[in-house]
This record gives structure tokens, C-alpha cells and sequence, in this order.
């Protein structure tokens, strides 16, 4: 069932341009067939000439066209339920369809639809076209890409279809959709916003990564991310800063294949939390003490994530018991040993991080390992070379933390910490963890684990913002 909006609401946010509701609904102008965000600077139009809806995508496939003023495709996407979002993250264009998600997830595609449905107001394939439409849209208007690199970056899979459908949605063809007023500059970099909706504690996000930072692949500043990257056999280099004005990160990038341009922005949203709810979030948390403390003093600490799953769940592995700079220190050593180095990329972040069949029964010498530590990540890189599918799609915590421990070596923290921060799941919580064993402890008293899992319930669907929250307490 499709969720209703309330028109009175709508149209008070929409008369008073509140922030809280941009990205939970678009306004349809009947007089000029243009949508825009609640938050957009231009007169408002009369209500009778206003139409409200669930999503962009829902406006545009109603025959609006996006605002130039607005910009209603760059709104931070709403809260959704954790599947929805898994499956929207997950999504590959250039292979996937409702029949191949539907099996990735075990979830039927009725069930698929009626997600949608109730969401966004489309089908997924529906959706998913709009999406294409909109990051077409953004390409053609903002970056020097050749059209036919947009046309497979931003999802299609031929230029005819993609010329088609943007002569459909936007009455003009993709040459004259193009403004050059508004093209980048720089030939080399493409150029775009992340939107979010706010407060995002930007400074805190990248001393989280700078402390865990692999020299060579990654380099964080005190106002930048940028690393190499790397997806099949297309590489890359990117680099993260914050946009100056805008709640919205501002990416850079170079690809050797744009087709994969998609995937790098659901990557990077995934990786910066740029779809969280932090409202909602804080609105739950606070009813703890120690948790409504941190939050009143550091407001919008994200998940942060990681840029490839592989390559974070050996990360994981190495961390075990050992601290943070001992973990990073080895996986630079991994990383410099068996990965690549990449010539056309920027010589601080030339490093490309080994993928799977590199690590394929290699002995880790010189590395400084344990012989158990080798043993398991050995296990570990066989077991995901099999079941890697299984592992990003994993159907539930309880029933991935199962699964994983049955493999010698990995035990419930590894596996709940790569959950958190591996699959940006908002409910993994490694309870065993010394940093929330001790933010949650007194000077009389050490907590139980039970007690732990006991006061984590109230948390839930937030508890890994809660070991966030915690750890960032220890700090201050």
C-alpha cells in the first residue's frame, strides 16, 4: 500500500521552506510542469496549482521536470526500511533486474513491488529508469563527459534508448538538454554533489578515517578524502571534500570506464552515511543519558563505512585484539606486498588494494602475523571467494553472525563489526567490544555483555550509531 501524504503539512512545510522536510516530499507546479524541493527559493506557487509526491522519481515520471533552481535530484534520499535501502545501494545497472534482485534478497517480486510502491509511488523498474533519467540529467548539465560516456555512467544500455528516453522525459534531445554555462571547467575531473540532509559532522568523519588511513592507497587531510580505486577492471582515483555552502559532499573523479559511475556513487553515499535520518537517530538514542550527553555535544556523528567490502572485512580480521595503528600498519604491509601499483593514478594514492584471487593461498610472510592470524584470514579469503554474494546479501544479522562463525578464527565481534561498518547495517553492535564495555561502565563496577545486549534493546534499529555515540564518549 502506497504511503499518503498529508496535504495540509506539505503544504505548511512547503510555505515555510522547512529544511526537516526536504528530501520526504516534492512539490509539482501544474502552471509551469516543473517539481521542486519544499525548500526551494522560488515564489511559491499557489496551492491550487500544487501537486504533492512521494519522491522525485514519482514527480518526474508524472511529466515534471526538475527545478534549475533547486535541484530536486540532488535531495538527500528519505529514511527508508534497511532492505529497501540494501537493495537500492546493491543495485547494478548494467546487470541487474527485478528477477536477479529478487534473488539476491529472497525476496519475491511481489513483495519488491509492493516496496516500491509504497515508497517512492513507482515499480522498480519504474524507479530505477527515473534514477537514470536524473543522474543523466545532472551529467549532461554539469560535466564535459562525452554523451555517450553518460549514457552508460548514468545507467542505459544503448545510446539509442538513452537518446529516446531523454527526449521522453525532458522534450529536447541530450545536445540541447546540455548548457555549457554550467559545465566544469576542468577537462580531467568530473565533478558532483552528494547531498544530505543535515547535521553531518564532517570533521569527526575523516579523523575517523585518517586514524585508519592505509598510506599509498588512501589520503585523508583535515578537510579531504581521496584514495585509488578499483571495480573489476575499471580504476580510479577520488577525492572527498565538503561542499562550502551546501549540505552536500563534493566528489572528484577520474574513471577509466564511466560506465561504472553509478556504482562509485552508491559506493561513496554508502561509505560517508549520506542517506541517514540523524533526527530520527538522535530523537531515539536520547532517551539514553550517557548517549543524549554526546548527542547534545556532537551532533550528526555518521556510520562510517568502507569503500569495498573485501577489502574492509580483512581490515576487520587483522584488527582483532590489537589496536587500531597495529591493525592499519599490517594492512598496508598486505596491501603494498600483494595489490598493484597504478602509474596513472596520483603518486600518494597509487596503491590499489589486493582483490580476492591475490590473496588466494598466499603464506602472509614478512607481514608480522601469527600463525593463527594467517590461518584465519587464509580461511576467510576461500570462504568469501564462494559466498561473497551471500555475505553482501545476507537476509539477517542473527543468521550472518551463524553463518560466519562457524569459519575457525571469526568470532561474534568480527563479524558484527564488519555488519556495522563492512554492510553499513544501522543495527550490528559488537557488545564485546572494549570501547562500549568501557563507555558503559562505571568505576565500581564492570558491565556484563548481557547487560550490554540488555540496554541495547531500547537502541534498536540504531544500536550501531549507539557504538558510534559510545566511542566517540571515550574520546571526550
Amino acid at each position: 500500500m502506497q504511503r499518503s501524504l498529508d496535504v495540509k503539512t506539505c503544504e505548511t512545510a512547503r510555505l515555510s521552506r522547512d529544511a526537516r522536510f526536504d528530501g520526504k516530499f516534492f512539490t509539482g507546479v501544474i502552471t509551469t510542469g516543473i517539481f521542486c524541493r519544499p525548500i526551494c527559493p522560488a515564489r511559491p506557487p499557489k496551492p491550487e496549482n500544487v501537486q504533492y509526491y512521494l519522491s522525485a522519481e514519482q514527480a518526474q515520471h508524472a511529466g515534471f521536470t526538475p527545478c534549475k533552481r533547486c535541484f530536486p535530484e540532488q535531495a538527500a534520499v528519505k529514511n527508508l526500511p534497511i532492505k529497501l535501502k540494501r537493495i537500492i545501494q546493491s543495485f547494478d545497472y548494467k546487470s541487474d533486474n527485478l528477477t536477479t534482485i529478487s534473488a539476491k534478497f529472497a525476496i519475491s517480486t511481489r513483495q519488491l513491488q509492493r516496496l516500491f510502491q509504497q515508497y517512492y509511488g513507482l515499480s522498480p523498474s519504474e524507479y530505477f529508469q527515473q534514477q537514470r533519467l536524473l543522474l543523466a540529467r545532472k551529467l549532461i548539465s554539469t560535466t564535459k563527459l562525452s554523451l555517450s560516456d553518460i549514457c552508460f555512467a548514468s545507467g542505459f544500455n544503448s545510446v539509442r534508448r538513452f537518446n529516446e528516453a531523454i527526449k521522453k522525459a525532458y522534450q529536447c534531445s541530450p545536445k540541447l538538454l546540455r548548457k555549457s554555462k554550467n559545465i566544469i571547467k576542468d577537462n580531467e575531473c568530473l565533478t558532483i554533489n552528494l547531498p544530505y540532509r543535515p547535521p553531518f559532522d564532517w570533521s569527526t568523519m575523516l579523523t575517523f578515517f585518517q586514524n585508519r588511513q592505509i598510506k599509498g592507497l588512501e589520503k585523508v587531510t583535515s578537510n579531504s578524502y581521496q584514495r585509488s580505486i578499483s571495480i573489476d577492471k575499471c580504476t580510479g582515483w577520488l577525492v572527498i571534500t565538503h561542499h562550502p555552502k551546501k549540505p552536500a559532499l563534493t566528489m572528484k573523479i577520474v574513471l577509466s570506464d564511466y560506465s561504472y559511475l553509478s556504482n562509485v556513487i552508491n559506493r561513496i553515499r554508502r561509505m560517508f552515511d549520506l542517506d541517514a535520518d540523524m533526527d530520527l537517530i538522535h530523537q531515539q538514542l536520547s532517551q539514553h543519558p550517557l548517549l543524549k550527553k554526546i548527542i547534545n555535544q556532537h551532533q550528526g556523528l555518521r556510520l562510517p563505512g568502507c569503500w569495498d567490502i573485501f577489502e574492509f572485512s580483512i581490515r576487520a580480521i587483522l584488527g582483532q585484539q590489537i589496536s587500531v595503528k597495529g591493525a592499519t600498519t599490517l594492512a598496508k604491509r598486505i596491501t603494498e606486498k600483494y595489490g598493484q601499483q597504478s602509474p596513472e593514478l596520483p603518486s600518494e594514492t597509487r596503491l590499489i588494494f589486493p582483490s580476492v584471487e591475490a590473496l588466494l593461498g598466499v603464506e602472509y610472510e614478512g607481514i608480522g602475523l601469527t600463525k593463527t592470524r594467517i590461518a584465519t584470514l587464509q580461511r576467510w579469503v576461500e570462504f568469501f571467494e564462494l559466498h561473497h554474494e551471500k555475505i553482501e546479501n545476507y537476509p539477517s544479522l542473527e543468521r550472518l553472525e551463524k553463518q560466519l562463525c562457524e569459519i575457525k578464527g571469526i568470532g561474534p565481534w568480527t563479524v558484527n563489526y564488519l555488519a556495522m561498518r563492512g554492510l553499513s547495517d544501522p543495527d550490528a553492535f559488537p557488545s564485546a567490544d572494549l570501547g562500549v564495555i568501557k563507555a558503559l561502565s562505571n568505576n565500581e563496577k564492570k558491565i556484563s555483555n548481557k547487560e550490554i545486549l540488555q540496554l541495547a534493546e531500547q537502541w534498536r534499529p540504531w544500536r550501531a550509531y549507539a557504538c558510534i555515540y559510545l566511542w566517540h564518549s571515550l574520546a571526550h
